[in-house]
């Protein structure tokens, strides 16, 4: 019994490490939106990897891997151009306030 409560705490111990080393890895993107328009979705492109997310609240948040994303802010189908970021590893990038017109 003593060697299993040792096995399952080694490997408690284990996971936890293993995804608190994960979320030291981890960015954000977030940001606020202003615009008229109900449905505001938001792109975030690097290289292959892509998340989209529609305005909840006036904001937006996004986990990311660091890099560089190219982040678009857009009311549905309509085309606009991206801005790139850098997202730093381990924090949060504001975009602060975009307005839509």
């Amino acid at each position: 019994m003593d060697k299993t409560v040792a096995t399952f705490i080694g490997v408690v111990s284990v996971v936890v490490g293993l995804h608190a080393s994960r979320a030291m890895h981890q960015s954000n993107i977030t940001g606020k939106v202003f615009s008229e328009k109900d449905s505001v979705w938001v792109v975030a492109v690097n290289g292959k990897d892509s998340l989209k997310t529609m305005v909840n609240n006036g904001r937006f948040r996004f986990t990311v891997k660091p890099g560089s994303w190219k982040v678009t802010v857009a009311p549905h189908h309509k085309n606009v151009e991206g801005k790139i970021v850098e997202a730093v590893e381990g924090s949060t990038l504001d975009m602060g306030t975009i307005i839509l017109n």
